[in-house]
């Protein structure tokens, strides 16, 4: 059965509830600036098989998960159900889907890597008993995914289109691994199609970020919005904290941390903790010159999701405010997340890339690095990372060729921008530096906290040369 069959074949409300399950499960790769981030564990499940006749039956005396109410069961409620009926019972594939699918939610609200790779395993195991490959071969397309292995996830996910050209996990996974590949052409021909097949909240919110990245803010920020009253309408109030935590990370690249500030709060409010728009509100924070409780807002975050861009910016913070014992102890802790990361692939590379040559950390590692990174994903993020660590290598002809495929779309991210601009003033080329780092400084709340004052000195600098 396909993903449109199985929703046909439930009531209309729990239809909508499928689809926005199916389809924001897979709106959790960190691999852009704008990228929707993990879900906490209040979130949805993904995948989850809401026909009351897929789930297998329990033992004498045991209690499975409600079907109908398995949103309000923990993951680690969920994994603590299915292991011992899959570790008692290797052929019952039913059983290792839905641990699988408990695995890939727990992995949603911790950031566990580990997580991930337990999923993959487990849908190793269901796919040598299912009678249908399209029981697995999605999920499996779904984890590739969200471990960074994109021409896995695209060759799974081809392979279930070959035969059922409309199922949504697999359109969905197809079109997310060519945006993060830098195949926009792809992306939209696979969001294109999901959007006549299951018109819905995370369809809007797939295309706006196309349209950011495309240079497109009013139509990004009309599609958020979009995503937010369908999924308001629908009751779904978890999903629509996410997309205000979009909408937030839109209004803050965009330089509006009055507006952002709102988005963040309204998440919040939804989901306490949200680890996410937590984040988000405290850049924010710091962008409004409040920088106290900056600190106190990331330092809550990180506690829960310790990603390193998000422990790299309570380091800066940290720097700034004067406590440089406590913001090394931060940068020493990024570094062992990614020696951690790397254990399971290449999840936090990027940011990895970015957090050392912010920080002038083993350049020449980190232009590898980069470089590795580059060949796996033609995306103008990989050209970013590629053109800032050649430029902290002083190698600035290679940096500037780097940042032109970076700035080739005109996306307005003012990340991209402060590169552009630094690699700009470096090479002399005054008026064109002035113009991007104007462009940066504009959503500064967007910047890295400890890029602000450097793109500062270096906009003033430029300014005097004129005097």
């Amino acid at each position: 059965m396909t993903s449109r069959e199985l929703t046909r074949a439930l009531p209309p409300r729990h239809q909508a509830r499928w689809l926005a399950i199916a389809l924001t499960a897979l709106l959790i790769v960190a691999g852009t600036r704008l990228a929707p981030a993990l879900l906490p564990d209040r979130a949805v499940p993904s995948g989850a098989l809401l026909d009351g006749a897929a789930v297998p039956p329990a033992a004498a005396g045991d209690q499975a998960p409600a079907a109908g109410a398995i949103g309000l069961v923990s993951p680690d409620e969920r994994v603590a159900f299915w292991e011992p009926r899959v570790a008692a019972d290797p052929r019952d594939y039913l059983s290792a889907l839905h641990l699988a699918d408990a695995y890939v939610d727990r992995a949603r609200a911790t950031a566990g890597l580990a997580d991930l790779q337990r999923a993959q395993a487990v849908l190793g195991q269901a796919a040598e008993r299912a009678p249908d490959p399209i029981l697995v071969v999605p999920r499996q397309a779904q984890v590739a995914l969200s471990l960074h292995e994109f021409s896995q996830a695209a060759a799974l996910a081809d392979e279930v289109l070959a035969g059922a050209p409309d199922d949504l996990t697999a359109v969905a996974v197809a079109g997310d691994a060519r945006l993060e590949t830098g195949d926009l052409a792809g992306a939209h021909q696979h969001y294109d199609q999901l959007a006549k097949l299951a018109p819905s909240a995370p369809v809007w919110s797939r295309l706006a970020r196309l349209a950011f990245l495309e240079a497109n803010p009013s139509t990004a920020f009309a599609l958020v919005q979009r995503a937010i009253g369908d999924a308001e309408a629908n009751g779904f109030g978890d999903e629509a904290a996410f997309y205000r935590y979009q909408l937030g990370e839109l209004y803050r690249a965009t330089g509006d941390t009055a507006a952002a500030e709102v988005a963040y709060e309204t998440a919040l409010d939804a989901l306490p903790g949200y680890p996410a728009a937590t984040i988000g509100l405290a850049m924010t924070r710091e962008g409004q010159g409040r920088r106290a409780e900056a600190i106190a807002l990331l330092e809550a975050a990180t506690n829960r999701l310790p990603t390193p861009e998000a422990v790299a910016a309570l380091g800066d913070l940290y720097f700034l405010a004067g406590d440089t014992e406590a913001a090394e102890r931060a940068y020493a802790l990024v570094e062992r997340i990614g020696e951690v990361a790397r254990a399971t692939g290449g999840v936090y590379d990027r940011q990895l890339v970015l957090f050392a040559a912010d920080h002038d950390r083993a350049v020449e590692a980190t232009i590898s690095l980069a470089e590795s990174e580059l060949e796996l994903r033609q995306d103008i993020y990989a050209w970013d990372a590629l053109a800032w660590a050649l430029y902290k290598g002083d190698r600035l002809d290679e940096a500037a060729v780097a940042a032109n495929h970076a700035t080739a779309l005109g996306t307005p991210d003012p990340r991209l921008a402060y590169h552009a601009g630094m690699i700009a003033a470096a090479r002399g080329e005054t008026d064109i530096a002035q113009r991007w780092l104007t462009q940066a400084l504009a959503g500064a709340a967007y910047l890295p906290p400890l890029q602000v004052p450097i793109a500062e000195e270096a906009l003033a600098a430029l300014s005097d040369r004129w005097r």
